[in-house]
């Protein structure tokens, strides 16, 4: 094995998926944990990520949401967190309204 190829199988890349949402029906502090918890743990059902809401916690309306994974290569936590954000685009009731996803 070329040290190329052991330099890229020992690589360990880590994926930050970070987004704005609005909870559109949200009357109380209760129905928005509701709505975001339930989405929030189908991420982490069916995904080996990370997920919490980590800004705006205290507002009825608005959330702040972070994903994140890590893996051996690039390619593999983009599609793991491009397929979370989906899930989170489901959620009744939540329109995401700014994304941002890096690596490091």
């Amino acid at each position: 094995m070329s040290s190329r190829k052991r330099k890229e199988s020992s690589r360990t890349v880590v994926g930050l998926l970070e987004c704005k949402g609005w909870v559109m029906s949200s009357t109380s502090l209760k129905e928005k944990r509701r709505i975001i918890q339930s989405g929030l743990a189908r991420i982490r059902n069916k995904f080996n990520l990370s997920v919490a809401e980590v800004g705006d916690q205290n507002d009825r309306q608005w959330t702040a949401l972070a994903v994140s994974g890590v893996a051996s290569h690039k390619k593999i936590i983009e599609n793991e967190l491009r397929q979370a954000l989906r899930l989170l685009e489901e959620i009744d009731g939540l329109e995401i309204i700014q994304v941002d996803i890096t690596f490091m």
